[in-house]
């Protein structure tokens, strides 16, 4: 009875809170001031977005294209016109003292591109000359000895209506489940366990170079960017068994460069263009070898990659209420891969081996985003896209696809603190170049081959939202979203030379319903003086029909629930702030034809940091992040042959107690 008391008391004072924050003329855009984050001393812009109520980072996707990949955070009103220089490694490199405010647009607003999203945030830099250099190193480190540091020095430079950036950056990669455990593996029918102990490192280093510049340029706004990036890592499972001991290795590596030119101008008081173009480049390599008795093993995979794109969007604005936007995309996409295995010294043939791989697609769009009245808002329109994916090497095919794929949202804001919003879309989804080669991961899913008859799944998606601020930096936002699935893509068999093989392929239809609900929570009114606390809270009910049994399951992958707690105070008194982390970890399921397989990391993933700055240009960072080293589990059970029909011949049992990692930065700006 206390408990429901107490939560009708905090909704009643919820309910009864004025706005914190004045909206905009336009009802759903929230504005925040530097000021609003000055208490908490932060660094970049990424840290602001990390503070903004109830508003949940989303750094994008990886498809290819332009169109339907943005993150939900513009700069300066626009898309970065970037995609292998991600989103929020853009946002670390943007100072905090750089930025004059962030504005919160939910539901859309005319003269805004949404870029798909339902909720963006806009950071606004200073139009004031400035010059800034800013130094950071950091490192990790774990008991068993090994380091991981990561370094970079970026330039920032306003002039006028120009800015100059440039950042070299010393990249680290690591295993974060890398520790030590065993592995059995059980015969079912002598119910005989063979116990293995194993440990696992994994970590690499490599570099990053980007540059940018925006300049006035024929009456518009120019910018142009380059990137480019080099990611090596190497792991290695060291199994020490009784007279029989043997390691397996991945050695992988992926270069990427881009080039982006982007132009924007003013063609007359209701018109505006927008045009780019993006280049990129890629290399990827991965060696898996096993030197286990009676299964030597060694595969190996090249991958060339490269994607050309021109884009033009014009837009109509012909009052504060209305506009309409139309324009087109073409990209050109392509992968030349090899791969080769060989299995104790004897060359396996693989399904698909060998691909080239091209796609040309074109899109045309339209979209119109209309206030009808002061409360309600609009956003209607439509992309259609035509693409040919054509395939050469150990198979030659082409097919066509054609998707219409529409687009309504409709925001009802009755005041400043609230909003209801609702979605329906038609996503498509985009074919994986790597699944059309066999591919590899010998410490646990084994050879796959490679499958060039695969179609995009598509997904008819219908969501509702509710939003509600409160107490200046809190927010309420559940959201429940439904979407019916057309050619789920998971794991098929392939048959080939050698066997059959599971391969990426597309199964039946399914669905998925998720309810997702973030709160920001300020919690000086119960005695912690600038504490915030943030909950995010997915659940995930999914379902598709499996081929080979015949019985509905959770689809490949798919995390049944995440939840994420992040409890933050700011010190003034000590220039100081404490944060601790939680994250509930997950469960990923795979069925394959003679395999079930279920992935799972252990609860809890905590977090512990505390940043103290002496001055406003320095910044000291210590953190213990895995402060409760999480399990990770690798469960298979294999068959004989198809799992609705052969007996389980073997469980196989992978379990692995990390480490925990610690954590310094140490970042000097100079102004």
């Amino acid at each position: 009875m206390g408990t429901k008391w107490s939560i009708a008391a905090v909704l009643t004072v919820m309910l009864a809170a004025p706005p914190a924050l004045a909206d905009s003329v336009q009802t759903g855009i929230l504005t925040y001031p530097a000021s609003f984050f000055a208490d908490a001393k932060l660094n970049t812009a990424y840290d602001m977005i990390q503070r903004l109520p109830g508003f949940t980072f989303d750094d994008g996707k990886t498809a290819r294209g332009f169109a339907g990949t943005a993150g939900n955070v513009l700069v300066d009103g626009l898309r970065p016109t970037a995609k292998t220089d991600d989103l929020q490694s853009i946002l670390q490199r943007i100072p905090a003292s750089d930025v004059d405010h962030i504005e919160v647009i939910r539901g859309g607003a005319p003269g805004i591109d949404m870029h798909g999203q339902t909720v963006i945030a806009n950071v606004v830099r200073k139009k004031s000359d400035s010059t800034q250099i800013v130094a950071d190193v950091e490192d990790n480190f774990w008991p068993d000895g090994h380091s991981v540091p990561y370094a970079s020095l970026d330039f920032t430079q306003h002039s006028g209506d120009s800015t100059y950036e440039a950042s070299l950056s010393r990249l680290g990669n690591f295993d974060d489940s890398v520790g030590k455990g065993f592995y059995n593996v059980t015969d079912v029918a002598t119910g005989t366990v063979q116990h293995t102990p194993v440990r696992t490192t994994g970590s690499g280093a490599g570099w990053g170079l980007t540059s940018s510049a925006s300049i006035p340029l024929y009456g518009g706004q120019f910018k142009a960017n380059l990137t480019y990036q080099d990611a090596p890592f190497h792991g290695v499972n060291i199994y020490t068994a009784p007279g029989n001991s043997w390691t397996i290795g991945d050695d992988s590596g992926e270069q990427d460069g881009e080039l982006g030119l982007h132009w924007i101008d003013k063609l007359a008081s209701s018109w505006e263009l927008e045009s780019l173009i993006l280049q990129r480049f890629g290399r990827q390599t991965d060696l898996n070898t096993s030197n286990a008795i009676g299964a030597d093993q060694y595969f190996a995979l090249k991958n060339k990659t490269g994607e050309s794109i021109v884009r033009a969007i014009l837009r109509y604005s012909p009052n504060a209420d209305l506009t309409v936007a139309s324009g087109a995309e073409v990209a050109y996409n392509f992968l030349d891969g090899t791969s080769s295995y060989v299995l104790n010294g004897v060359p396996v043939p693989l399904p698909s081996a060998n691909a080239h791989v091209n796609e040309k697609r074109g899109e045309a769009f339209t979209q119109a985003t209309w206030k009808f009245a002061p409360d309600w808002l609009l956003e209607a329109g439509v992309r259609v896209e035509y693409s040919t994916i054509s395939e050469s090497g150990d198979m030659s095919m082409s097919r066509s696809f054609f998707f219409p794929k529409p687009r309504v949202l409709l925001t009802w804001a009755p005041n400043k603190n609230t909003q209801l919003r609702l979605r329906y879309e038609r996503v498509v989804g985009q074919l994986d170049f790597t699944n059309f080669v066999a591919s590899s991961n010998l410490a646990s899913s084994g050879v796959n081959a490679g499958n060039p008859d695969l179609k995009p799944d598509r997904h008819t998606q219908y969501e509702a939202s509710y939003e509600y601020d409160f107490w200046g930096k809190g927010a309420f936002v559940a959201t429940l979203l439904h979407e019916d699935i057309v050619d789920v893509v998971d794991y098929v068999p392939v048959t080939g030379p050698s066997g059959v093989f599971d391969a990426p392929g597309n199964i039946k239809s399914g669905h998925n319903n998720q309810i997702d609900t973030e709160m920001t929570l300020p919690l000086d009114k119960v005695g912690l003086q600038n504490g915030l606390l943030k909950v995010t809270n997915i659940w995930r009910f999914d379902k598709v029909q499996y081929p080979v049994t015949g019985e509905p399951r959770a689809i490949y992958k798919e995390r049944p629930q995440d939840i994420e707690l992040t409890l933050t105070q700011d010190i003034d008194s000590l220039n100081s702030t404490w944060s601790i982390y939680y994250f509930n970890c997950w469960d990923e399921y795979y069925y394959r034809v003679a395999e079930f397989r279920h992935r799972r990391v252990t609860p809890p993933y905590v977090e512990l940091s505390w940043e103290y700055k002496p001055t406003p240009a320095w910044s000291i960072l210590a953190a213990v992040k895995n402060a409760l080293p999480f399990g990770y589990d690798d469960l298979r059970d294999e068959y004989a042959g198809p799992r609705d029909s052969a007996p389980l011949t073997q469980i196989d049992e992978l379990k692995i107690k990390s480490q925990p990692r610690f954590y310094i930065q140490i970042r000097k700006t100079f102004d």
